[in-house]
Parts: C-alpha cells; structure tokens; sequence
C-alpha cells in the first residue's frame, strides 16, 4: 500500500468521527436535561446521575486524576488483576456508545489467562468526567490513557479496542509504539474514506440535530441488538 496516498484517507476519516464525538458532547448537557424533566414528570425508568452514579460495573471503579486543557478531570477505570498472572497487561476501549463496563465477559476470559486488565472510561464517557469545554481529539484521548497506564506501573500492554476505540488505539499506537505490544482492532470504524465511496459530508450543526434525537431507549435497543 502507498502510505503517502492513504495518510488523506484517514485523515478525513478521523475528522469525519471527530466531528460526531464533539457534537456528541454539545447534546449531552441537552439530553441530560431531557432526562431531568422526565424523571419529573413521573417516567419511573432509571435515572442516574452524571458520572453513571447508581449503575453498578462488574468490578471496583477507582478514578485517576489528572491536569488535561487547563483543569482538573477525572478518568473512570477498572484494575482486574488475574489469579494467575502471565506478566502481561490488555487495555479495553470502549466505542463511542459503550462503556468500559460492556466489557466484562472479555475480562473474565482476559483474567482467567493470566492478564491484567485494564478498562478505562474515557473523559466524556460514562463513569468519567463530562467537561462543559473539552477538545476531544484521538490524540487527547491517547495522552490521557498513556497517563492513566503510567500512573499504574504499567510500561507496555496489548490494546484490544472496539468501534471509535479502535480509531483510538490506532492512535495511540502512532504515538506510543514502544508502549504497545499487541494492537487488536475489533470491528473498528474510522478506517475507511466514506467521502471517497460517495458519502456526503455532515454539519457540525447537522450532527448535534442528530444527537439529540437520541433516547435511552433507543441507545438501549441498540445495545441490545449489537
């Protein structure tokens, strides 16, 4: 493959994604009040609080703390040690409509052949800190992982990543290739150029509009079906 005509492709591929993520982040504060007045019209579905407070993970959540865009955020993850470890360490990302927690019958078979396993929420996402300002590229999701595994003694390991997290191990991988030992891409989006097959490009405005048409039941129906 010529590597000077593909690096294009991904670039617009990874803006492209980009783009959904930050207008993700725009419809957050919409949907959370969207959830507020349900609760207050009497819906009796689940309500949660913005860090997911009240839903349970399969394993203790600790939070690493860290200085990103000029405050304090927090990273929501999960730490499985193995009973009988292999030396080795598996990070799990999670895609954009997941959370670490979706990954718990792959850390039971992960942890049963002896690795560590690592699963974090990224910032944004679900147990994690939700910033009001926040810039969310790949590149400063992979700087704020690389610290989460520094804090943890943890010098290299194998990245198993799905969906938008696996645009995000790609990245990660480009900028720490000493760190990583293995890359495992599961049905990773972001790596073709829809442009180049005919697809139009969207607003920023267009895909907020998108956002917000979302439901917990929908998301919920998608989960189930997935």
């Amino acid at each position: 493959m010529n590597s000077t005509r593909s690096k294009p492709s991904v670039v617009r591929s990874l803006t492209m994604s980009l783009v959904s993520c930050l207008a993700m982040s725009l419809a957050f504060h919409a949907c959370a009040d969207e959830a507020s007045a349900a609760q207050a019209n009497g819906n009796d579905g689940p309500a949660y609080g913005p860090e997911l407070q009240g839903f349970d993970y399969p394993y203790p959540v600790a939070r690493f703390a860290l200085t990103s865009q000029r405050q304090v955020v927090r990273m929501a993850y999960m730490d499985v040690h193995p009973p009988h470890p292999n030396g080795r360490t598996a990070v799990l990302l999670h895609g954009k409509n997941f959370c670490s927690a979706t990954w718990k019958q792959t850390i039971d078979v992960l942890t049963n052949a002896g690795y560590r396993v690592i699963a974090p929420d990224q910032i944004g996402f679900c147990k994690s800190t939700k910033p009001g300002h926040y810039q969310y590229s790949f590149q400063q999701l992979a700087r704020n992982t690389h610290a989460l595994l520094v804090a943890l003694g943890v010098p290299r390991a194998t990245l198993i990543a799905h969906s938008t997290g696996g645009m995000l191990a790609v990245r990660y991988a480009l900028m720490y290739p000493r760190k990583t030992e293995q890359l495992v891409l599961v049905n990773p989006i972001g790596l073709e150029d829809w442009k180049a097959k005919g697809v139009p490009s969207i607003s920023i405005d267009d895909w907020y509009a998108r956002e917000l048409k979302t439901s917990a039941d929908g998301i919920r129906r998608y989960e189930q079906n997935t």
